[in-house]
């Protein structure tokens, strides 16, 4: 990983800085611009000395042309062909053999002296590295008659070369002077020239010069190295003057902007309002200048807006506490207990709310009519945020209201909700509402639908379906909506799943939605869970599903389970000694009618007539009020409960000391005998003040 400037070391920095990144560029098209001009001069230095040497060595060619007579040299030609034509195969096919060199050694007379001579005397007066005088015996050996060399042993007469097609075509270019250097594999570097001697019209031997260029070569290299050096000091030079003109003009400039960037940095770190920007100095008249002048106006611009980002935030820091304020209202105002009547074994009900906002539109409820009607409501409102939420609470009153004031008919109380909303709804949101009345002795569950979603219920084969009920319009929308009520049987075991839209409406990352299809699904998954685990796994599956998709409205969802009636009965009556009698024969009816043992009736007659009395004499004392008797039974195990209410002053007779019934009549405490008694013999014996009534509860399992 490349790292930052903030993790570089001085030197680290100093290699990355722009004054050296712009001296390596510098330097580098310097370098390659006087790489490029040397290459070019050392090209066109090059092509004048080749074309210079090689007019040279064709110039002494001509000369030698002129100088050597064709008649002399014509004879010695002759001779050597016919000598090499009346050659042995065998010696001509080894001519590196002493006979096959001895062959010609009778042409070196007079006149090849002479001839000798004269090329002798042209190589050293134009100082030519050697000159070959031979002739083509075939299409690819030329044989050699004369050499005279400078620096090397010449060839002898007779020697045969081998010439390559590149050669010859070489050699019939440098008519047009154009130059040929060779290696002789000696280290001479040689530029060569030609001519033909002509004897009657016919070619009869070739002329071959050749200059040394070895001191050509070293002149050469001694220019490059000091061209080389001079460029060197040249760029060098040149570039500090340009690096220091771009460090006055750019580089400086530049970091007087870093420093009062760092500068701002920290400012705003420690909170502080100073200009930095403006402070600057700078005016190169070009896109630097610009840039500070941008960076002036840009840092004006940010303190004005940091100043509106304090006053924003502190805004949005109100709201948010409001917001929470709210959120913590809202939730107060719906159920949240769980179990909430832990008395009621007849059902067992949870709910549960997730919003999008900090404050949502959904909302459900559940609160008893009276001891035998359960009353259970959810509902989404349209809209979201506080709009929503002040709508929801106003309309969640609306109906808890209406059902508490004796209305037990689900359409009667939706209507007249509809009613107040459109009276007063200004902005002319709605609510959707499914409302149920539950009649727990019975399980007959009366419910209206205010275009509201379909409830899941789990009546047979432990299976949940969709119950496609009769839909009214949403509450809040038109005066005068009509809302029909319809009927569910209950029996022990039942189930109902409520819930708003937000369930269904749930989509992924790809827009595709949870669907009712996999609420069913979901729903089955876990047929006999807990209400509470039925929930809970539904939220699982709905996460599971949307992934990390966003959420864009409430998910509420509220689930009853129906455990079966209570049986229970009650009685209310004066609370008076003469009424005892009158109380036990309602209590022992209930029991004779479940086969009550007689040794449990018996205790709880003694019982009945201890609590009761004490109602009688001390409740109201010195007037009299009512008191209610109350018989419910339990199944699994058979148990009946006996609660006795009454209105008088706050008294619980559990706190009393239980008397010594080992002591002597003499010695022992008056009183406190009696529910004594009835702590012995019953399972189980509790007390409460509640809502300004004493209840007292006693237990006995059959």
């Amino acid at each position: 990983m490349k790292k930052s400037v903030r993790d570089m070391n001085y030197l680290e920095r100093l290699h990355n800085s722009l004054s050296a990144k712009m001296f390596h560029t510098i330097l580098m098209f310097s370098t390659v611009l006087a790489l490029i001009a040397l290459v070019f001069g050392l090209a066109f230095y090059s092509n004048n000395l080749k074309s210079q040497y090689s007019e040279k060595a064709t110039i002494l060619a001509d000369n030698l042309v002129l100088a050597i007579d064709p008649d002399l040299i014509g004879r010695i030609v002759k001779e050597a062909e016919n000598i090499y034509d009346d050659l042995d195969e065998s010696i001509r096919s080894d001519p590196e053999s002493v006979a096959y060199y001895k062959a010609f050694e009778g042409l070196k007379d007079i006149r090849y002296n002479k001839i000798q001579d004269i090329l002798t005397e042209f190589m050293e007066t134009d100082k030519a590295e050697s000159i070959i005088i031979g002739q083509m015996v075939d299409e690819s050996h030329f044989l050699y008659l004369f050499e005279v060399s400078r620096n090397s042993d010449p060839h002898p007469l007779g020697h045969i070369e081998t010439v390559s097609q590149e050669t010859l075509s070489a050699f019939e270019k440098l008519g047009s002077l154009m130059p040929v250097i060779f290696d002789r594999h000696d280290g001479q570097y040689n530029c060569t020239g030609a001519g033909t001697i002509n004897r009657n019209g016919r070619d009869i031997a070739t002329i071959v010069t050749a200059y040394s260029l070895n001191d050509v070569a070293e002149r050469v290299r001694t220019y490059l190295w000091q061209f080389f050096l001079l460029m060197l000091l040249v760029t060098v030079f040149i570039d500090n003057i340009i690096i220091r003109k771009m460090k006055r003009t750019v580089v400086n400039p530049i970091l007087e902007l870093n420093a009062a960037a760092r500068a701002y940095v920290q400012d705003q770190d420690e909170e502080m309002s100073s200009l930095h920007f403006s402070n600057l100095d700078i005016h190169t008249g070009d896109e630097i200048e610009s840039l500070a002048l941008i960076m002036t106006d840009m840092e004006k611009q940010l303190q004005e807006n940091i100043r509106d980002l304090t006053r924003i935030t502190a805004d949005r820091e109100r709201i948010a506490t409001e917001l929470d304020v709210a959120s913590q209202i809202q939730e107060g105002m719906l159920p949240n207990v769980f179990p909430p009547f832990p008395e009621r074994k007849e059902f067992d009900i949870y709910a549960s709310m997730y919003t999008a906002k900090e404050v949502g539109g959904d909302f459900y409820d559940f609160f008893l009519i009276d001891d035998d009607h359960l009353a259970l409501v959810i509902a989404d409102v349209s809209g979201k945020g506080i709009p929503a939420a002040l709508f929801m609470m106003a309309s969640k009153i609306i109906i808890s209201n209406l059902a508490t004031i004796g209305i037990t008919d689900p359409a009667a109380i939706l209507e007249e909700v509809n009613r107040r909303i459109v009276r007063n709804n200004p902005m002319e949101m709605f609510v959707t509402v499914w409302l149920g009345i539950l009649e727990i002795s019975t399980g007959v569950l009366k419910a209206s639908n205010g275009g509201h979603e379909y409830p899941c219920v789990l009546l047979k084969d432990d299976r949940y379906g969709m119950f496609k009920d009769r839909h009214g319009f949403v509450l809040g929308g038109i005066d005068n909506s009509t809302y029909s009520t319809y009927e569910l049987k209950l029996e022990k075991g039942n189930r109902i799943f409520v819930y708003t839209d937000g369930v269904t409406d749930a989509a992924n990352k790809d827009k595709e939605r949870f669907g009712e299809e996999r609420l069913l699904q979901a729903l089955n998954d876990k047929p006999n869970a807990s209400v509470r685990e039925l929930l809970m796994h539904m939220k699982e599956k709905i996460d599971e599903f949307v992934q990390d998709a966003p959420q864009f409205d409430d998910i509420t969802m509220l689930a009853l389970q129906y455990n079966g009636g209570s049986m229970m009965e009650e009685l209310t009556i004066e609370a008076t000694i003469d009424n005892i009698p009158i109380v036990t024969d309602f209590v022992d009816q209930k029991l004779e009618a479940l086969d009550c043992p007689l040794k449990a009736q018996m205790q709880i007659d003694v019982a009945i007539d201890e609590l009761f009395s004490n109602i009688a004499k001390f409740a109201y004392h010195p007037e009299t009020g009512p008191a209610t008797v109350r018989v419910e039974v339990e199944n699994d195990p058979m148990a009946v409960i006996i609660t006795f209410i009454d209105h008088g002053m706050p008294y619980d007779p559990l706190l009393n000391e239980d008397p010594d019934v080992n002591a002597d009549i003499e010695n022992r405490m008056i009183g406190g005998l009696g529910v004594y008694l009835v702590k012995k013999t019953m399972d189980d014996v509790s007390y409460e003040y509640k809502d300004g009534q004493n209840i007292l509860r006693i237990k006995k399992n059959l």
